[in-house]
């Protein structure tokens, strides 16, 4: 069975740095999208950005929430 420090490991492996790896992603396709002059492109790209950062600092604080958790029990 996994411990805490491997369970944190994979969740932020399998959640967090996927989506911050796509977000860039998406952040570059915009700013080549704005050098490109397709601006509106570059918005929805920015906009689902945003989004994916606002779920990912959610999921951070849940994370920290479970951690503060299982250190007081």
């Amino acid at each position: 069975m996994p411990d805490r420090r491997s369970t944190l490991a994979l969740e932020l492996r399998d959640g967090l740095l996927q989506d911050l790896v796509a977000t860039s992603l998406m952040i570059e396709v915009a700013r080549r999208a704005l050098t490109d002059g397709t601006s509106a492109e570059a918005a929805e790209r920015l906009a689902t950005a945003a989004s994916t950062i606002q779920s990912d600092i959610e999921e951070v604080r849940r994370v920290i929430t479970r951690l503060q958790e299982r250190a007081a029990a």
